[in-house]
């Protein structure tokens, strides 16, 4: 999962090199990487159900949700929003969530 995480922190950081007029910056990069962080760290190290779980996720797709909004929706394009899901859905395999679909469709934005 940190290599999936690296690889989000890399693509947001490496459109702001490449973008004159970016609506978002590095602290913003890192504000979305701690959010991950920190979901990863909760379902990894207390014991989940699946409706713990789906309010872990809740609360960190609104809160993505703010942060994408105060970049002027630029932080999370098609490309990082596949990546977010992907890791958001490997989090709970590995705690042993099973839930099928995208449980991140009826909050997000983005």
């Amino acid at each position: 999962m940190k290599n999936l995480l690296k690889i989000i922190q890399y693509d947001l950081l490496d459109f702001i090199e490449v973008e004159e007029d970016c609506k978002y910056s590095s602290s913003d990069v890192t504000a979305c990487i701690k959010l991950l962080l920190e979901f990863y760290t909760t379902i990894d190290t207390q014991e989940q159900s699946i409706e713990s779980a789906k309010v872990h996720v809740n609360n960190l797709i609104l809160s993505l949700n703010e942060l994408d909004d105060e970049c002027e929706n630029a932080l999370i394009e098609a490309g990082q929003r596949e990546d977010i899901v992907e890791f958001i859905q490997k989090c709970l395999i590995s705690a042993h969530i099973e839930i099928e679909g995208d449980i991140t469709q009826q909050w997000k934005t983005w």
